[in-house]
């Protein structure tokens, strides 16, 4: 019988050569190898907050405050320079003239592993390459998220085990599958949500008897990171309240403005590079200069609004525990979406997952008031800002089943996670009812580097 897989595209995808138990064991080694580097990535991260702030761990927008305007506006820029260093490397490495760092979209655009191994951006240089330049730009003010750098390390590690043992490309490609899983439930201790991501972004035709090794591969992840960080919460989420079914209700009234934001997001997020770069190309300045401008303009940022630097899990949590008065909820929204921006535009590193949790949280939290107040109930803030992160990530990864388990997952409340899948299948078919033809081909969906 054949060993092939042939898509309704006409496609045809090499199945394993070999019986199926020697992923089952590699996933429990790329499990290990991923959560390893997640951690190392995070206090590297928190590290470099030491040094360019005083930062304690997990308390930067707490920190800025304290600091004098002139280091707000210094400390991102003196980030910036590091990285001009950082992708002149990468020039020098053959990233050619456009260099940046990489990210889980580049994981998704050549997921199917096709030509050389240096063209899918997957080798240990890469990797290695984009995980520092990630670490230089959050720990100096860069506003972007810590898991798709992780993603693409993990995805590179655990491919580099297929190309050691000369495994045939289905194999590497449940390899680079496991990879971003771990990834994800290591960087944000939520292993479902990791096998779910991996399967609706890389794995897409999959078969769910197929993902075991995946699920393998997430849960050691998980362990071993929630082991080595001692088991604290990536993101300290308040108790969720109890949910009247009147408040589910406002969650389906509301959810035209959270679809809103959230495409602004993407948007935003996805054509500032390009612009940017066309910019910089009309008056000649080489593209790996940019971070140092775009470091003073995080600065001057920072200035007005420093809840909105790093990668924003504290400011986060204070949003949804009430701690910010509800007409500056979305200020800071729309203060994180201009921030990450110029992250992203400036060729800074990071990921979007992060800015969308934060860009989610503060709008649904917000929203939740003017509910409270049209129903005459408690503020739902907890429940509508969890909704609103589901929603934005669902929109900007167009992946609704992993962004809905991921907030299950965060809050452990069922009744939001319920809530929370319902609203993203939604919001994904209506933003796909909203792309043009023309950007749907494969990969656009990813574009917000």
């Amino acid at each position: 019988m054949s060993r092939a897989v042939v898509r309704p595209a006409g496609e045809v995808i090499s199945r394993p050569k070999r019986g199926a138990l020697y992923l089952w064991l590699l996933a429990g080694l790329v499990g290990l190898l991923v959560a390893s580097a997640v951690v190392i990535v995070h206090t590297l991260v928190m590290y470099g907050q030491f040094l360019a702030f005083g930062n304690v761990p997990g308390r930067l927008a707490s920190r800025l405050f304290e600091l004098p305007w002139w280091h707000r506006l210094v400390g991102p820029f003196v980030g910036g320079a590091i990285l001009c260093l950082i992708l002149r490397a990468g020039v020098s490495l053959g990233w050619g003239t456009a260099p940046r760092a990489f990210g889980l979209q580049d994981i998704v655009l050549n997921r199917r592993l096709r030509g050389s191994i240096r063209s899918t951006t997957l080798t240990l240089r890469d990797g290695f390459l984009s995980a520092l330049a990630a670490i230089v730009s959050l720990a100096w003010g860069g506003s972007a998220g810590r898991e798709e750098p992780v993603a693409h390390l993990g995805a590179t590690l655990a491919v580099l085990n297929g190309r050691l043992l000369g495994l045939d490309t289905g194999a590497r490609r449940m390899l680079m599958g496991m990879g971003v899983a771990a990834a994800i439930a290591a960087s944000l201790h939520a292993p479902i949500a990791g096998v779910f991501l991996a399967r609706e972004l890389i794995l897409r035709r999959q078969r769910i008897s197929a993902l075991g090794p995946l699920a393998v591969a997430s849960a050691v992840a998980w362990l071993v990171s929630t082991w080595m960080m001692g088991g604290e919460a990536i993101i300290v989420i308040p108790t969720p309240e109890i949910v009247p079914p009147m408040v589910h209700v406002a969650a389906f009234v509301i959810l035209p403005l959270l679809i809103g934001f959230a495409w602004i997001c993407k948007l935003a997020w996805s054509r500032a590079p390009d612009m940017v770069a066309a910019a910089a190309g009309r008056i000649g300045v080489p593209l790996w200069l940019l971070p140092l401008p775009g470091g003073l303009a995080i600065g001057v940022i920072a200035m007005a609004f420093p809840q909105v630097l790093g990668i924003g899990y504290e400011p986060l949590a204070a949003g949804l525990n009430g701690n910010y008065g509800a007409e500056l909820l979305p200020v800071l929204a729309v203060a994180k979406i201009a921030a990450t921006a110029v992250t992203f535009g400036f060729r800074w590193a990071g990921g979007a997952i992060a800015p969308a949790l934060y860009v989610g949280a503060m709008i649904g939290a917000s929203l939740g008031v003017l509910a409270g107040l049209a129903l005459g109930i408690p503020a739902p803030q907890v429940f509508m800002g969890l909704v609103g992160m589901a929603v934005c990530v669902a929109v900007l990864l167009d992946a609704p089943i992993a962004a809905a388990i991921l907030v299950l997952e965060l809050s452990g409340s069922t009744a939001v996670g319920a809530s929370s899948l319902i609203c993203c299948f939604i919001a994904c078919m209506v933003v796909r009812r909203l792309t043009p033809k023309a950007e749907e081909d494969e990969g656009q969906t990813l574009r917000w580097r």
